[in-house]
């Protein structure tokens, strides 16, 4: 063996019983209490848990959650909201329901959680006007709503066997449950019974030939302010299909207002498609001085409508049927 070779070999030897087995040893021990640590900790949340007073549950039906937290903090609870739900017998913002249940025997500390009432159940009433009896009881029963009082009358805006107004209105907020009365139109009315024509966007002349026709005193009141062209009726009453005896007073609101200085008018004209139900048409104009509801009616499959709309500058028309939009068109 050379020199080199044994001086390699006492280095070795050196590095093995310089070895640090102490640290090892000062790791092992660490370990050891770290873990005897926590056991320790674990038994004694354990004991302190068990050892904690038993105390009775109170009962938190149809208490406020304030009201409820008070209660539990005199017995040394905690409360958690564990859901929502619908009740009519339990106010908004009530406690529902609670587990643990009233009267049950707990440590105290313990969490009891709780449902929290959001009151009635409200739902949107369905529009049926227009629609036929069949899909009209649909419409409501689907909503969660009752089928009420059903009416007849006659009607010159809908056909026999289709709705013509409903109680509540459509899109009123009700209960869940409400019953939604309706009339039923018997279609158009014999000789001896007039009906008022629905005169809204209409010229003040065809107002007044209707009611000398038939006897009609026609009251005319006039509006500075109206969003109609100046010369048409923005208003009626009675409103259209109501009947009306001879020497009755139908008073008609008519468009009075200034013409701006740049103010320009579009004919609109629109051809309701054919069908076998009536829609709601919704017509608005957007320009310089904002977005304006034109119209805003129920309408016959055909039927015709035409109209004049004042605008300033530049405007976009919009035509939705039943929600949905059929036309955009801006006009210069």
């Amino acid at each position: 063996m050379t020199n080199e070779e044994e001086n390699f070999d006492d280095f070795l030897k050196k590095k093995k019983r310089k070895f640090p087995f102490k640290w090892v040893f000062v790791l092992f021990v660490l370990l050891f209490f770290t873990g005897l640590i926590i056991v320790s900790a674990d038994w004694v949340m354990g004991a302190l848990v068990h050892t904690r007073k038993e105390v009775v549950v109170p009962d938190l039906g149809k208490k406020s959650v304030t009201q409820a937290l008070d209660l539990l903090a005199k017995q040394n609870l905690a409360l958690k909201q564990a859901g929502v739900e619908f009740d009519r017998d339990v106010a908004p913002g009530s406690v529902l329901r609670q587990i643990p249940s009233a009267g049950s025997t707990v440590r105290e500390g313990r969490v009891i959680r709780v449902w929290i009432s959001e009151g009635d159940e409200m739902i949107f009433v369905p529009n049926i006007a227009g629609k036929t009896l069949r899909d009209a009881q649909l419409a409501i029963r689907q909503a969660g709503l009752r089928v009420g009082k059903v009416e007849n009358a006659y009607s010159v805006t809908y056909e026999k066997g289709l709705i013509i107004s409903q109680t509540p209105k459509a899109d009123n907020l009700v209960r869940k449950g409400e019953a939604v009365g309706f009339i039923l139109s018997n279609g158009a009315p014999p000789a001896s019974v007039v009906l008022v024509p629905n005169f809204k966007g209409k010229k003040l002349a065809q107002a007044t030939l209707w009611a000398s026709l038939h006897n009609i005193n026609l009251i005319i009141k006039e509006d500075a302010y109206s969003i109609f062209p100046n010369g048409l009726i923005s208003e009626q009453n009675p409103k259209a299909d109501k009947q009306i005896a001879p020497n009755s007073n139908m008073e008609v609101v008519v468009s009075r207002r200034e013409t701006a200085e740049n103010e320009k008018t579009y004919r609109l004209h629109y051809e309701m498609p054919q069908g076998k139900k009536e829609s709601r048409v919704v017509i608005t104009k957007e320009d310089v001085m904002g977005e304006t509801e034109i119209l805003n009616e129920i309408k016959q499959p055909g039927s015709k409508i035409d109209l004049e709309i004042p605008y300033v500058g530049k405007a976009t028309l919009r035509i939705t049927v039943d929600g949905v939009l059929v036309r955009e068109r801006e006009v210069l």
